[in-house]
C-alpha cells in the first residue's frame, strides 16, 4: 500500500460520509424511531455478547488492577507511620 492508495481511500471515505450525512438530513428520524433503533441495537448486542452489566471486561479489570497498584505504591511510605 502506498500514499496514493491511502489518499484515494481517504477521499472515498469522505465522499461516503458526505452522502450519508446528506441522506440523513433528507430522511430525518422521529425521536420514537431513533429510540426504537437504539433499543434494537442494544438487544442485538446483548444477544451477541451477553448481559452488558455481567460480562467480563478485561480492559477495565487491567485498569482497576493498575490503579490499585499505583495507589499502593503512593501509599506505602505512609502506612504504619503513625504507630
Amino acid at each position: 500500500m502506498n500514499r496514493d492508495d491511502i489518499r484515494r481511500w481517504s477521499e472515498n471515505h469522505r465522499a461516503a460520509q458526505a452522502k450519508e450525512a446528506e441522506w440523513a438530513r433528507e430522511h430525518r428520524l422521529t425521536p420514537a424511531e431513533s429510540f426504537a433503533l437504539a433499543m434494537e441495537l442494544l438487544r442485538f448486542d446483548e444477544q451477541m455478547n451477553g448481559d452488558p452489566f455481567a460480562r467480563r471486561d478485561p480492559i477495565s479489570e487491567r485498569e482497576d488492577r493498575e490503579m490499585w497498584e499505583t495507589w499502593a505504591k503512593l501509599r506505602a511510605p505512609y502506612v504504619g507511620r503513625d504507630r
